[in-house]
């Protein structure tokens, strides 16, 4: 239960964000019409475009755990589907290319609050973020999927570990690949820590899914330190097979 001063500071915060918000104003990403909603970056109105993931969740962990298709991963969690020039693309376009890390972070939260009550029950030992390519990560400045899971941890109370995944080479945009020459693109792409034999259950997470090559690639390599280790993945959003 919040104490007197987690109120005050949570209000104080609430009140500098609004003075923020007169004085900067945030633009929604897909009316480009101005939000109050600092970090959020989605109006109401666009927000109800969204196809969010609660209709559909039976669909979702299915798209995803045939997408992966090792019997280690038992289940998948997701926040929206989106398709090409989607109000959901534009939020993950601005959380990937237009440095907003905040935008991460809300994404996060809001998956954390859908999906709480199932953490808990699985009992994750932690989350890890996907890793980017070091040079990657160094000219973005910055993991989006660290933020994301920054956000989810935030609800959740469950650890980030980083650092247990590590991707070893660059490699091609798969925007426009087939589903064949994305899992050739991220093959052999990423070595993982020792220290995962110690865990039981994590929680690993990503920006999107499309076909899932990348996830099952680093679950490939997971599975192959620690056999038996169970495996949730996470992800903001996935791209609707229509």
């Amino acid at each position: 239960m919040p104490t007197s001063f987690q109120r005050f500071f949570s209000q104080l915060k609430y009140r500098i964000d609004v003075i923020f918000g007169l004085i900067f104003p945030q633009k929604c990403v897909g009316c480009d019409k101005e939000t109050m909603h600092k970090g959020r970056g989605v109006c109401f109105a666009c927000n109800s475009k969204i196809m969010w993931s609660q209709p559909f969740e039976r669909e979702i962990n299915s798209q995803i755990l045939q997408g992966v298709n090792l019997s280690n991963v038992h289940a998948a969690y997701s926040l929206f589907y989106f398709s090409k020039d989607g109000v959901g693309q534009s939020l993950i376009h601005q959380l990937k290319y237009r440095g907003s890390w905040k935008t991460g972070l809300f994404l996060g939260e809001k998956l954390g609050l859908s999906i709480e009550e199932l953490v808990r029950v699985n009992q994750l030992d932690c989350l890890i973020p996907i890793a980017m390519f070091h040079r990657k990560k160094f000219d973005r400045g910055y993991n989006q999927a660290y933020y994301i899971a920054k956000g989810l941890s935030s609800i959740t109370g469950t650890p980030i570990r980083q650092n247990l995944i590590k991707k070893r080479k660059q490699t091609q945009s798969q925007t426009k690949l087939s589903r064949e020459q994305r899992r050739m693109n991220v093959r052999n792409t990423f070595v993982v820590s020792d220290k995962l034999k110690k865990f039981q259950t994590i929680g690993l997470v990503d920006d999107v899914v499309t076909t899932g090559s990348t996830l099952r690639e680093v679950c490939k390599e997971i599975i192959n330190v620690n056999r038996s280790i169970k495996i949730i993945i996470f992800t903001i959003g996935v791209a609707r097979i229509e």
